[in-house]
């Protein structure tokens, strides 16, 4: 094998043969050109999820566990006003205690996280835990913010 010249045409090799001898080196803009145009693609494809739902400021607390949402986890969220939401869609009390109660007939491990406002009453937090566990769910938490070690409870 033969490289061509620099700046030239590939030799023919000796001996009088027709064959043109390959260049040896690889050309790569067409493939980063690809990837490029792929990258573009899946980038523009993406579902870009934004998540909405009800302006809270959670609770405080020294103690609690950093916890990650899983795909399986519900988030119920008490705001103000006495709006409620499950996983970010609007919902009534006794659609709620039907949708828990269909969910857990999917899955029994399903986990209940709450987020109340600080401001709301106890008693609606109450009310919407025993819902819950009415509904055949025994893993239910509650969200916190964690407070700031040099912090103290008001």
């Amino acid at each position: 094998m033969r490289i061509a010249p620099e700046g030239g045409r590939p030799r023919r090799p000796r001996g009088g043969g027709s064959r043109v001898a390959p260049m040896a080196e690889l050309n790569i803009i067409p493939l980063v050109d690809v990837i490029l145009v792929l990258l573009i693609i899946f980038m523009a494809t993406t579902a870009f999820v934004k998540e909405t739902g009800l302006k809270m400021k959670l609770p405080a607390a020294t103690t609690g566990q950093s916890a990650r949402e899983t795909p399986r986890d519900l988030t119920i969220a008490l705001g103000q006003g006495g709006a409620l939401t499950l996983d970010g869609k609007p919902i009534n009390e006794k659609d709620l205690a039907t949708t828990l109660r269909a969910r857990v007939g999917q899955n029994p491990r399903v986990h209940v996280v709450i987020k109340g406002d600080k401001s709301i009453a106890y008693e609606r937090v109450v009310r919407v835990m025993d819902m819950a566990r009415q509904s055949g769910l025994n893993s239910v938490s509650l969200a916190t913010e964690l407070m700031e070690s040099g912090a103290a409870a008001r």
